[in-house]
Order: C-alpha cells, then sequence, then structure tokens
C-alpha cells in the first residue's frame, strides 16, 4: 500500500508574483531539460531517475527540483510505504508557459498545466 502527500511551496503568492520564480527557474537549461523530461513521463520520476536519464548530480538535481517546485511548475509528492519506506516523486505540472511583455515593463505569465 502507497499513499502520496504532495508538497506545497510555503510561498502563497498570487500566480502573478511567480514570474520572477518562474523566469529564473526557465532561464536555466538544465532546469529546462528536467522540465521536459518531467513534462514527457508518463509516471512521476525520482530524483535519482531524473538525474540518470538527465546526466546530472544527484546534488545538482535536488537544487533543479527545488527551484522548479518553488515555481511551481513541478510537483513533488513524497509516496510512503506499507513496508515504512519512503521517496520523493516529481511530476510537471504545466504542458507550456508563455511569456507576455506589455509596455510598462510587465511581465505575464500564462501556465496551462498538464494532467
Amino acid at each position: 500500500m502507497q499513499t502520496g502527500l504532495s508538497r506545497t511551496p510555503s510561498d502563497t503568492s498570487p500566480p502573478e508574483t511567480l514570474a520572477p520564480l518562474v523566469l529564473d527557474a526557465l532561464a536555466d537549461r538544465t532546469s529546462r531539460r528536467m522540465l521536459t523530461t518531467l513534462r514527457e513521463s508518463r509516471d512521476p520520476m525520482t530524483a535519482q531517475e531524473l538525474s540518470a536519464v538527465c546526466d546530472v548530480p544527484l546534488s545538482t538535481t535536488y537544487r533543479k527540483l527545488e527551484r522548479l517546485t518553488d515555481a511551481r511548475l513541478v510537483e513533488e509528492t513524497l509516496q510512503l510505504r506499507a513496508a515504512g519506506t519512503h521517496t520523493n516523486q516529481y511530476r510537471a505540472k504545466v504542458e507550456s508557459v508563455t511569456l507576455q511583455l506589455d509596455g510598462d515593463e510587465a511581465v505575464e505569465l500564462t501556465a496551462l498545466g498538464g494532467d
């Protein structure tokens, strides 16, 4: 038997204030590759699986996943198992992100949800 608990970022800011976090996360090539890998995966992945697929050190993988989770682009779920072990799994929360600039130097981001 498994039970999943989702991690919700502690930042409860409205979505429009997430633009700097999203832009920061997506400015990094490795983070974009990890997000794309998660988006294309049928099932959630562990950090170890993602590290292996993306050929990125595990410590870097955890840092990038935290940034993507804080930007609400990735969802982290803690899987509790009957044997008492647990693991974190990650899945993409978005299918696409659109950036729009207006004349007042404002940035508007639209994130379209995944599954």
